[in-house]
């Protein structure tokens, strides 16, 4: 069996996204592998209890969102996402890591419907992959979030979609801290 890195999509309407892609860098600090994680949209001042364990664990992470669409500035989350795009790029492309998450980057790429304009474009994404592919072969990148876009699904090795078959948000039950945050 070949060993190589692993593009891994996860997307869907369901809860877990990202606490599955955490999960996996779990399993990378245990086997002493070196990972790092750009959240997209995920502000640093949301209060996340993950953030506190990456660091803990020696898992580099970078919080660039600015915060859920609906409730910062269409400007502020244009440049969050622009800033997070070119970290990604020179993360993705300098050595030194066994996995990186592009945590939320499918909204990021989802968000020209929302906001009428790309900001990323998924050819950008693909080729970013394909470089990745031949410089670090054996390098894992995880990429989360809803509306995963087609071309992505096509580029990736593994594909999961996470549904949301019932919430307790739908019965008026707020998010609740370790679980959702």
């Amino acid at each position: 069996m070949e060993n190589k890195g692993l593009v891994i999509v996860l997307t869907g309407d369901g809860k877990g996204k990202t606490t599955s892609a955490l999960g996996m860098l779990l399993r990378m600090a245990g086997h002493d592998k070196k990972a790092c994680v750009i959240q997209f949209m995920k502000s640093s001042d949301a209060g996340y209890g993950e953030f506190k364990m990456m660091d803990r664990l020696g898992i580099e992470n970078h919080q660039v969102g600015a915060g859920c669409t609906w409730t910062v500035s269409k400007q502020a989350t244009i440049d969050s996402i622009k800033e997070a795009w070119n970290l990604t790029k020179q993360k993705v492309l300098s050595d030194g890591y066994d996995c990186i998450l592009l945590d939320e980057l499918n909204i990021a790429l989802s968000l020209p419907e929302i906001f009428e304009d790309k900001i990323i474009d998924a050819s950008e994404v693909i080729h970013l992959i394909q470089q990745m592919r031949q410089q670090f072969p054996q390098r894992h990148l995880i990429i989360t979030g809803r509306y995963a876009v087609p071309e992505l699904i096509e580029e990736a090795d593994l594909v999961s979609e996470i549904k949301d078959i019932k919430h307790p948000y739908t019965k008026g039950i707020k998010a609740q801290r370790g679980i959702e945050f």
